[in-house]
């Protein structure tokens, strides 16, 4: 006698090994679209970097420093600007820094994206502070 069907046996070993496959893939993607978020996001700071350096550099006013502030349309994400001199003599380093303090990250910091640019000393409203800060003259070196 022939027998014809699949035991009760035989369906669980193929639904437990479904099951298995379909659980990799669901973590697979939730992986890639957290990443493809926080790309996105490094994105829009580093945009919000450029733009604000570029505002700054094309007023014809001396830069000052600005505190971190929100930056509109990225939540919990700020934007500011530091000043301070360079080991080379007549130029201030502009540092723009957006970061976002994520508790999900394992950087301490979070999340920073940062712009360096070299402008000339009457560029810039000279801060209180006159010392070069460790590590400022970092790129003025060629590679």
């Amino acid at each position: 006698m022939m027998r014809r069907g699949y035991t009760l046996l035989e369906i669980l070993m193929a639904l437990a090994i479904l099951l298995l496959g379909l659980t990799a893939v669901l973590g697979i993607m939730r992986s890639t679209h957290q990443r493809s978020v926080a790309a996105a996001d490094l994105a829009e700071a580093q945009l919000a970097c450029q733009t604000l350096l570029n505002e700054l550099l094309a007023q014809q006013v001396r830069l000052k420093p600005i505190p971190a502030t929100p930056i509109v349309g990225l939540p919990d994400w700020t934007i500011g600007v530091v000043l301070y001199p360079s080991t080379r003599s007549g130029l201030f380093v502009v540092h723009v820094t957006a970061q976002k303090l994520d508790p999900n990250t394992k950087m301490p910091d979070g999340i920073v994206y940062q712009l360096l640019r070299w402008v000339p000393q009457d560029r810039v409203e000279v801060p209180q502070v006159e010392e070069a800060i460790e590590g400022a003259d970092l790129f003025d070196e060629p590679f």
